[in-house]
């Protein structure tokens, strides 16, 4: 079955979702930022489940929200596209970084629709380590400056954390996500202030922690003392960055293990 692209309303702006239909419970995929929905494509393609995959607000294809928003109006806006798409019914939530963030506040809003949740990496840092990462990532868009110098910088910076040899066409996918991102670093700014210790104890949907090596493995380790009884925390050593498309196969087989319909 082919993705379908489609822009739904939300109370601020609109949202663009790749969605595909399927048997079983439908599954919500949330990117990191700056990211677009574009990064599960090709997860959409092998999983038989339905599948709904947005485009936060301000990324990829959806508009930018009118100011900055928290982390609960993100949340807000994915769950009404949703509800334009006719997603009713329980479903499954993973995320990635941000929406791993984004992901339990999802859970948070609908506890009788959100069954289970995968956090994929929990960025759960510090305020001196936020500052750094919003040097990386800033809120305010690129500007653009008479050498191109704006557009070479968003390209090297793709490149940090990561290891030759390079996957360019990756990189290139990265990069026009970055350059489509209205602020970068917004959503992320606005996940470093969410009571994520408060909100998982109140969490009433099953949730499981994935934890690749990757540049924020410190970070996520940080979740383990805040998980409940019935939380699950799976070590990844064999797994570093950009999971979903380095060790795509892997990522699918956890899905599968750990969200079975």
């Amino acid at each position: 079955m082919a993705l379908t692209r489609r822009i739904f309303p939300t109370r601020f702006e609109h949202v663009h979702v790749r969605s595909k239909e399927g048997k079983g419970i439908p599954l919500l995929l949330l990117h990191p930022s700056p990211r677009s929905s574009a990064m599960w494509a090709d997860f959409q393609e092998l999983i038989k489940r339905p599948t709904f995959a947005p485009d936060r607000l301000g990324y990829g294809f959806s508009d930018a929200p009118p100011w900055a928003l928290s982390l609960e109006q993100y949340a807000q806006c994915t769950i009404d596209a949703l509800k334009a798409a006719s997603l009713q019914g329980q479903f499954d939530v993973l995320g990635i970084h941000t929406g791993a963030i984004e992901a339990i506040e999802i859970a948070t809003q609908l506890p009788s629709q959100v069954k289970r949740v995968i956090a994929v990496g929990m960025p759960l840092f510090t305020k001196d380590e936020q500052a750094r990462q919003l040097e990386k990532y800033s809120e305010q868009p690129l500007k653009p400056v008479l050498d191109g110098g704006h557009v070479l910088a968003a390209w090297r910076g793709g490149f940090a954390d990561r290891l030759p040899p390079y996957n360019l066409a990756d990189m290139h996918r990265r990069f026009i996500d970055h350059v489509l991102a209205a602020y970068p670093g917004a959503a992320f700014k606005a996940a470093c202030v969410y009571p994520i210790e408060r909100k998982l104890k109140a969490l009433k949907a099953a949730l499981t922690v994935f934890a690749p090596h990757d540049d924020i493995i410190e970070q996520t380790r940080r979740v383990k003392p805040m998980l409940k009884g019935n939380g699950v925390y799976v070590d990844l050593p064999e797994i570093g960055q950009d999971p979903f498309h380095d060790s795509l196969d892997r990522m699918l087989e956890l899905t599968l293990r750990y969200l079975p319909v």
